[in-house]
Order: structure tokens, then sequence, then C-alpha cells
């Protein structure tokens, strides 16, 4: 069994500050990530923008390149992720080498455009991984769909992706059955989890423990968990974890270096980690912006957990503000 970490810091910690790490940050990162012998690096995202190189956001895959000027030779593999439904993929030019992964996201809703999408990045030459959004929030007909488009496709991997902070060690589980018992063995299963319920390195613990002998897996984390709130697996604490328990050599110096440079000074100005709205948000399987939105207005924790509970199935997976809205006139008016 091969276990693979990918470090999302550039990308997912992007959700923080708007991919502004600064030029600088960016390419220590990259670096230090490089030399701490980090499998996948994800430098960020390829998006419909305009390029600066201080953001970690690219309109052309061209433009990644340059934050990969006078790296050391290593044996780290870099990638990008892309939404399937909101990059134009004729952007995006021959495989050269240099980055080989897209990871590609996209809702299920969005399915037939992504599988076009994987097609297209497949012709160009690149290697890429099958992002399901919101995999826990998916029916078993569904995930078995997924995993049957999978297999036709035959991606580096298929991502279980807990967007919304949801799942417990049982949720896995039940996922991990339907994925493992029909994709395709030569291909990767890869976990994504996030901070809501305090859970993700013991779920990351979980996964790996129950995939061992079964398939070869990925992971991901940030450098100190830093993405959308709450954020995601710690790099330090996976990292750590992986060189006792399964022999990986991850530099945890460097990583902690990176840390106190270029992640903790972010830390103090911007917030993620693990918060009580964010679970709320999980505990009714809402899309986390609705317990942000309500948080910000400044809503006390009661009354989030009295509005969230009350979101229907047709609204929570995604957010929208209009209703949100309006189901808080309909509560307050019913209050009085």
């Amino acid at each position: 069994m091969s276990i693979q970490f990918l470090d999302c810091t550039l990308r997912d910690g992007a959700h923080v500050n708007s991919g502004n790490f600064g030029k600088s940050h960016i390419s220590n990162v990259i670096r230090g990530l490089s030399e701490a012998s980090v499998d996948i690096v994800e430098i960020g995202f390829l998006r419909m923008v305009n390029y600066s190189p201080d953001v970690t956001s690219f309109p052309y895959i061209e433009d990644a390149y340059g934050m990969l000027m006078d790296m050391p030779k290593c044996q780290s593999e870099y990638a990008l992720m892309a939404r399937a439904d909101e990059y134009d993929v004729r952007r995006l030019s021959e495989c050269n080498g240099k980055i080989r992964l897209i990871r590609i996201a996209f809702y299920y809703d969005f399915l037939e455009g992504a599988i076009a999408f994987a097609r297209e990045v497949k012709a160009r030459g690149y290697s890429f991984t099958f992002n399901l959004i919101n995999t826990p929030g998916c029916t078993q007909q569904e995930l078995e769909k997924v995993v049957g488009c999978a297999n036709e496709l035959n991606p580096y991997a298929l991502m279980i992706v807990d967007t919304y902070g949801v799942l417990y060690p049982e949720g896995l589980e039940a996922i991990t059955k339907v994925y493992g018992s029909k994709l395709n063995p030569s291909i990767r299963l890869g976990l994504h989890v996030h901070e809501n319920l305090s859970s993700a390195f013991s779920l990351v613990q979980w996964f790996i423990k129950n995939m061992i002998g079964q398939r070869d897996v990925i992971v991901d984390g940030s450098l100190m968990g830093i993405g959308r709130a709450p954020g995601n697996l710690c790099t330090e604490l996976i990292s750590n974890y992986l060189n006792e328990r399964y022999g990986k050599n991850i530099g945890l110096a460097k990583i902690l270096q990176l840390i106190e440079e270029d992640i903790a000074p972010i830390k103090k100005k911007y917030k993620w980690g693990y918060s009580p709205e964010y679970f709320l948000s999980a505990k009714y399987k809402v899309h986390r912006s609705y317990a942000e939105y309500l948080s910000e207005a400044n809503y006390k924790l009661e009354r989030i957990d009295q509005i969230l509970k009350r979101i229907d199935s047709a609204h929570a997976s995604k957010f929208y503000k209009s209703y949100l809205e309006e189901l808080i006139k309909k509560l307050t008016a019913s209050d009085n």
C-alpha cells in the first residue's frame, strides 16, 4: 500500500486570504514543502481571473510555471485545482511535465460537464483527480454512478471530499465500502476532510488504517490547517503521524519553519479553525456559508441553531442568500 500526502495550503488556504499570500511567501511554501519531501504540492487554482504573481489563482497554467522557477530538484509533484463548471478547459495547454496533475472539482449535478472536462484534461497529457464536492451528501446510487464514470476515465485518484465537515467514521466507512468495492484497483482513493467536528485527524487515521492492503491512497492537509473556516487537516499533524506509523520521511522541521514564517502571521489577521457555528452547519448538513453569514451578522449561537435546522434539503448543499434572508424573516415573524 502506498500512502501519498498532498499539501493544499496554497489552494485551500486561498479561501482565507483570496490567495494573496505574496510572491515571496508562495515561493517559500512551494520550496519548503518540496524540500520536506511532501509527495504532492497543490500550488493553487486554475481560474478565470487576471493574473497576479502575488496570488495563487492562475488564468493559464503557464502563469503557474513562474512559481516553480529555481525550485530544488526533488520527488515532489505539483498540482492545480480547477472547478469544472467555472474554468474554460480550452485555456489549458499541453502538459510539459512541470505540472502533471489537475484536480477536477465538481458538484454531482455537474457530473456530465466534469466528465467532458476530464476528457479534455486527459487528452492534453495530464493526470487528474476526480473530486466530488460534498461526497457525503450524495446517495449510494449517485456514488455508484461517479465510480462507474471514474472507472471509464481512469483518473489518478477518486477523492472523498467532506466539504461541509459532516463525516463520522461510520459515514466514511459507508462511502469507502461503495467506492472500495467498485473502483478499479489501479485508481487511488483519496480523502479531503474539514474541521467542523474537530475530527479531521481521527478520520484520516481511520481511513489509512482501513485501506491498508486494499489500495493506494492520498490524504490532503494544509499548514496549520489553513483553509476556508473551519479549515483542514493540519499538515504538521499528519506528517508526523505518517513518519512515525508508516515510515514516511516528511521533513517536519522544514514544515514547522514554514508555519512560523509564512502561515502564523496570516493567522493573526484571518480566522480559521474550529468554531461552534461550523459545528452547527455540520450538524444540520448545510453549506457552511449559512453559518458564516449568520455569525458575521452577530446572531447568537442559539439563534443560529434555530435557523440552520429549518433550512430545507433543496437549499442545503449550496448557499442561497435570498432564501436565508426570507427564512429569517419568516422565523422572526412567527416569534412575534
